[in-house]
């Protein structure tokens, strides 16, 4: 579904579709950036940006990668910046990285899934020590 589909299905039309469409498209994530290199850094589990990752399926975006918890209860981790056309917008669905600009579908060891994902995305370490969990390439 492209964005202009999703805001007309959500009831939005006229100058206000044009508006959203207009700020969508100049939005600074859509910039081409670059890959993170070297990842380390630690997540509090305990405190409440980080409550998503008590529950299987959940996820956060923390340093342009995607900590998440996946439906076995072990934690991943993977980058937000989609090897298709470098966009920030991977998140984690359905136990898989996922690139929510063009569908790119990627395993939890970062293997793509379909032609967007060719690339493969970079994966990171997770250790968990208590209630902090590690982040590190």
């Amino acid at each position: 579904m492209t964005r202009y589909e999703f805001l007309k299905n959500a009831g939005f039309g006229g100058a206000a579709l044009m508006t959203l469409l207009t700020a969508c498209s100049k939005s600074s994530d859509l910039s081409p950036i670059a890959t993170p290199g070297s990842v380390d850094f630690t997540l509090d589990l305990t405190i409440s940006a980080n409550a998503a990752l008590k529950n299987n399926g959940g996820y956060i975006i923390n340093s342009n990668v995607v900590v998440a918890r996946t439906s076995q209860g072990t934690y991943v981790a993977g980058s937000h910046i989609c090897t298709h056309e470098a966009r920030t917008k991977v998140v984690f669905l359905n136990n898989e990285f996922y690139c929510t600009e063009h569908g790119a579908r990627f395993t939890t060891a970062g293997v793509g899934l379909n032609s967007y994902a060719s690339a493969g995305l970079s994966v990171y370490k997770t250790e968990l020590s208590g209630n902090s969990l590690r982040i590190y390439s």
